[in-house]
């Protein structure tokens, strides 16, 4: 017998599990995370632009204050996961020699990223507190996650 079970997650996360996902997130996409933010204007020949996206849905509670952030790079662009005043997460992409419709689409890859991650890392905290075996866990091209478990009843 089988079953075929679809998550559509609500990211709802203290700072440390937003953190986890987050970085495994920006480790599948060649991102590098930022120790310090440094900018300096005298070489930027050109304004950067930047693009915000909200995380659907998403709420992160617990320990993750408002003036708190993620700040990851690749290249010249620059991702920024937040959380404002309303407790809504968001993710700002800002770049130089970048379209906004390309910080978009960078933006929106990486929070399509954050909550696979994040759904993954939840499904295996539960699977395991629910006494499951992992039997195979496969990654299509399309990166969809397929794991089969199996469980014994006495």
């Amino acid at each position: 017998m089988s079953t075929v079970i679809i998550l559509a997650p609500v990211v709802m996360a203290s700072w440390p599990i937003l953190t986890a996902a987050a970085t495994a997130a920006a480790v599948g996409m060649g991102l590098a995370i930022k120790d310090s933010i440094q900018e300096d204007l005298a070489e930027q020949v050109e304004a950067p632009q930047s693009v915000e996206v909200e995380l659907e849905d998403s709420q992160v509670t617990g320990t993750l204050s408002t003036d708190r952030q993620i700040v990851l790079s690749k290249g010249d662009v620059e991702l920024r996961i937040t959380r404002d005043s309303r407790g809504r997460c968001k993710v700002c992409a800002t770049g130089t020699g970048k379209s906004k419709t390309e910080l978009k689409q960078m933006a929106d890859e990486f929070t399509q990223k954050l909550i696979q991650s994040y759904a993954y890392h939840r499904t295996m905290t539960e699977l395991k507190s629910k006494q499951f075996q992992v039997v195979n866990e496969e990654v299509l091209e399309d990166g969809t996650v397929r794991i089969q478990v199996r469980r014994w009843v006495d």
